[in-house]
């Protein structure tokens, strides 16, 4: 169902997103990824070279999870191959796998489909008086759809 970029683009995006929270917290920004994909609207239609409709183009669509963004710090990790030999990057991808064929009653974020961390939600934009459906770990997690 999921091709080896989903798999690894997943992977690396919920590394740089939330490597330093316990597994729940991993697993819940997992989540968001799977609720945007089943939502028409989120994933990339731009000449990429991504597939559209896939799980690799939502998470590479400009802008949506700030770890691809190109000035934030997190980038340079994803690119580099060496990440990928991690043992916790290791570890996630596993994670990842096993909570992509989880059924949906395993959900931890309700529905989510936004995330933003909890220091600084009050200061962002979109998050800002919104109330959070779950909150794990360092995350705040919403259920908003396409804006």
């Amino acid at each position: 169902m999921f091709s080896e970029l989903d798999i690894e683009t997943m992977s690396l995006t919920a590394w740089a997103e939330a490597r330093g929270e316990y597994t729940l917290g991993q697993r819940a920004v997992i989540w968001v990824c799977r609720h945007r994909l089943s939502q028409p609207g989120w994933w990339s239609r731009n000449k990429d070279g991504i597939p559209d409709d896939t799980l690799a183009a939502v998470c590479r669509e400009p802008y949506q999870f700030s770890c691809w963004n190109p000035a934030d710090p997190n980038r340079y990790r994803l690119d580099n191959q060496k990440t990928k030999e991690r043992p916790d990057y290791i570890k996630i991808r596993e994670l990842v796998i096993s909570t992509l064929n989880e059924p949906l009653e395993y959900d931890p974020v309700y529905g989510a489909d936004h995330y933003c961390t909890t220091k600084i939600a009050s200061m962002t934009r979109w998050a800002k008086g919104r109330k959070p459906i779950v909150v794990i770990g360092n995350h705040s997690f919403y259920k908003i759809g396409l804006q």
